[in-house]
């Protein structure tokens, strides 16, 4: 099945995961172990938070156009929070997987982490802000190769 996932076109394909429900989380079990996700659905869009990513995953329409970046820097609060942490400034270089922001949510505190080498070119939160589902929070901008 395809499916947008952060505005690239995907083939989502069956996997041998198991996923159990416990209140508003998800247990992922697979060869690596169990972890915990959060997904939650606002529209036609479904965001998860899985391992410190965060995802849009949307239906294709056949009007939008999935083409231009190879991948998406938007980290985007998947449901309302509070911010407790922000570990970087405007323009400051990070790696992928380098920590961004922690975001306080239904009593779970989740990292939102770089998805890849470059820069924060946009910081819109800071520390202890109140923040709405769908917010971009910050914009990681590629590292040019």
């Amino acid at each position: 099945m395809k499916r947008l996932v952060n505005g690239q076109e995907v083939e989502l394909e069956a996997s041998s995961a198991k996923v159990r429900t416990v209140g508003d989380r998800l247990f992922v079990t697979t060869e690596g172990g169990t972890h915990s996700a959060l997904a939650v659905k606002h529209g036609d869009k479904t965001y998860v938070s899985y391992l410190g990513q965060q995802f849009i995953i949307e239906p294709i329409r056949a009007s939008r156009h999935s083409g231009g970046k190879d991948h998406s820097g938007d980290l985007i609060s998947p449901m309302p929070g509070v911010v407790v942490e922000v570990l970087v400034v405007e323009g400051q270089a990070v790696k992928k997987g380098d920590k961004v922001i922690i975001l306080e949510a239904m009593k779970t505190q989740q990292a939102f982490v770089a998805p890849f080498d470059g820069k924060i070119a946009k910081l819109v939160v800071s520390k202890g802000e109140q923040v709405s589902d769908g917010l971009v929070m910050a914009i990681v901008e590629q590292a040019e190769e």
